[in-house]
């Protein structure tokens, strides 16, 4: 569970993000985050303490933009928020551990995280269509394999697409 009474007195160097944004309730802290990275799946956040479901994880900021990129997350149809310094860092999994509510720029336990464990969640969830499609290694075992954005996967279901199939 995070102290929020901390985040205004915190200095500029636990943050992640830069000074120019203002600091906010439930803003994720070096304290309570860090950023690993692997060869296997570039950068990830892993978090410091436990949160039980329902738990606000954290909050986060950025700038709005006309274009996707691969820090951001869908708001609504043509409009993205950028964040290349926290949440565009959190790594995608059939299987999440947290959800994400873009209205209030929230992201909520779905189930116990433990110290220690990647945070997760679905990309499918926010994405019309992903900044580039990927084949998911998650190892759950409802992985949807080819991850590429919740119309791909509505096209899909319905049978309006044949689903991208990976080869042998």
């Amino acid at each position: 569970m995070i102290d929020t009474s901390y985040i205004q007195s915190c200095s500029q160097e636990e943050r992640f993000y830069p000074e120019e944004l203002p600091r906010f309730l439930y803003e994720p802290l070096r304290k309570y985050f860090q950023i690993v990275h692997s060869s296997d799946y570039g950068d990830g956040i892993i978090s410091l303490t436990s949160f039980q479901p329902g738990d606000i994880v954290f909050k986060f900021a950025g700038w709005f933009l006309s274009e996707q990129t691969l820090f951001s997350l869908q708001f609504q149809a043509g409009m993205y928020l950028h964040d290349p310094f926290f949440m565009g860092k959190v790594l995608h999994s059939c299987d999440p551990n947290m959800s994400c509510d873009m209205s209030t720029q929230t992201f909520t336990a779905l189930r116990q995280i433990r110290t220690f464990e990647l945070l997760t969640m679905d990309y499918e969830t926010t994405e019309d269509y992903l900044f580039r499609g990927f084949w998911c290694e998650c190892g759950s075992p409802s992985c949807k394999g080819w991850i590429e954005g919740g119309k791909y996967r509505q096209d899909v279901n319905s049978g309006a697409i044949e689903p991208n199939l990976k080869e042998a």
